[in-house]
């Protein structure tokens, strides 16, 4: 009998066949993961300019609900169409939120609803990839905008502490404090505009030390905590009087720490000059930098009048001399990070520009928020005057009135807060007078 011999026909075929399997898997990877990746850069675009364009809109105060969405949304949505990515659930899906918003995922940002949150999602089918069991691949991007509207710097408040945590104790250890010097009487208004704490908790907040009179009219009294406001009297010998809207707390606490103005450029600038008027009784300083502020010596007169502008400096116009009468119209003090102001004595008469990048700004404190704060102080009297915003947000500022009535029209943002004094201590609230929110859009990732 012959003898069988065995086949090999077809085994090229198997190895072929096999063969080709990894080559439309290489294919595959090269040619549907290329289309993924494009498909994620261009669904990226996609998302930053739908956030900005909604951002845009938020701004612009477009919030009317058009067909059940915020017509600010639909512009966001509108983008993203634009872009192709038109939100049909199947092939991809848009979500637009402010990252106030509890269905937000906006991380750092998250609870602050000056931020706007952008997610697409997008599907594609895939060609040879199939051949690897891999029908479809995925991409989900996402984009935050910050959306600030111009309006009224801190909503309007005359005074904001803006510590984000509860002190210990209470007394006068809160973070707004309003009383009076030695537990006497004394007189606190706050006219056009209230207050706000931003500590949250139920920790001390806001409270009064000796036996004021407080009056706050045409504005509010808010908190982000939870009952940390206390105008009671503080004294067992006196019941403070106290004129005030009810407190709401719980509020959307302001970002802290803040953002901060940009360093001018006359902080590196030629150093300031000072030279006497024409007939030599008036002492003129020029804007710029200035190590000592306001410049003391023998050919300084009482009288010194700032010219408008910048002025960046060290610790601000420690002034000892009650003969001095500092004047400056259009004018915003920068004092350095890691210093402070603290004036005392003398005849104080400062007014912030009303235009340019610091309009409404009459003292700024640059800080970088690490150590501990600053104290700030200003010992006024009833011939002192202070137009604009002091901004000193890592400053406790301790606002120290005498025995005659003072007024500012001052907002004051700080750390914490104090107004003291045994006559009258008057701040008012001008739109037009104060630093305004600048309206602010800027794509953060």
């Amino acid at each position: 009998m012959r003898q069988k011999k065995l086949s090999e026909h077809g085994q090229a075929l198997i190895i072929i066949t096999i063969a080709a399997i990894g080559l439309f898997a290489i294919g595959g990877l090269a040619i549907d993961g290329s289309a993924k990746f494009s498909d994620r850069r261009h669904a990226q675009n996609a998302a930053d300019t739908a956030a900005l364009a909604g951002a845009l809109s938020l701004v612009d105060g477009k919030t009317d609900v058009v067909d059940g969405t915020i017509e600010w949304k639909l512009d966001a949505l509108d983008r993203a169409l634009d872009n192709g990515y038109n939100n049909d659930l199947v092939g991809n899906t848009v979500e637009v939120y402010r990252c106030s918003e509890e269905e937000s995922s906006c991380g750092p940002y998250a609870g602050n609803s000056s931020y706007v949150q952008v997610i697409i999602n997008s599907y594609l089918n895939t060609y040879f990839a199939r051949v690897i069991g891999i029908n479809q691949t995925h991409n989900i991007v996402q984009a935050v905008t910050y959306a600030v509207k111009r309006g009224p710097n801190y909503d309007g408040n005359l005074i904001v502490a803006l510590n984000p945590n509860p002190c210990s104790g209470g007394g006068a250890d809160g973070n707004i404090v309003l009383g009076t010097s030695g537990g006497g009487d004394g007189v606190i208004n706050l006219i056009g505009g209230g207050a706000f704490v931003n500590s949250g908790g139920d920790g001390c907040g806001m409270n009064l030390t000796g036996c004021p009179t407080v009056t706050i009219t045409d504005g509010t009294i808010g908190s982000a905590g939870t009952g940390n406001i206390d105008l009671e009297s503080s004294s067992e010998v006196c019941s403070a009087s106290v004129t005030a809207p009810e407190p709401s707390y719980g509020n959307e606490p302001y970002p802290f720490p803040p953002e901060m103005p940009d360093v001018p450029d006359e902080c590196t600038s030629p150093a300031g000059t000072y030279h006497p008027n024409a007939n030599g009784t008036v002492t003129i300083v020029t804007p710029g930098r200035w190590n000592e502020f306001p410049p003391k010596g023998n050919d300084v007169e009482d009288e010194v009048f700032m010219e408008p502008g910048v002025y960046c400096i060290n610790d601000m116009v420690k002034l000892n001399d009650q003969q001095l009468h500092l004047t400056g119209q259009d004018v915003t003090i920068f004092i350095r990070d890691g210093y402070k102001f603290d004036i005392t004595g003398g005849e104080i008469d400062l007014d912030a520009p009303a235009t340019g990048p610091y309009a409404g700004y009459l003292i700024i404190v640059d800080s970088d928020f690490e150590g501990t704060p600053e104290n700030c102080n200003i010992n006024g009297n009833g011939l002192n005057s202070y137009v604009g915003t002091i901004f000193a947000p890592y400053c406790n500022v301790t606002i120290n009135g005498t025995s005659d009535p003072t007024s500012y029209s001052a907002q004051i943002i700080a750390y914490t807060v104090k107004l003291n004094g045994n006559a009258s201590v008057n701040l008012y609230y001008n739109a037009g007078d104060q630093a305004q929110s600048q309206p602010k859009i800027g794509l953060m990732r």
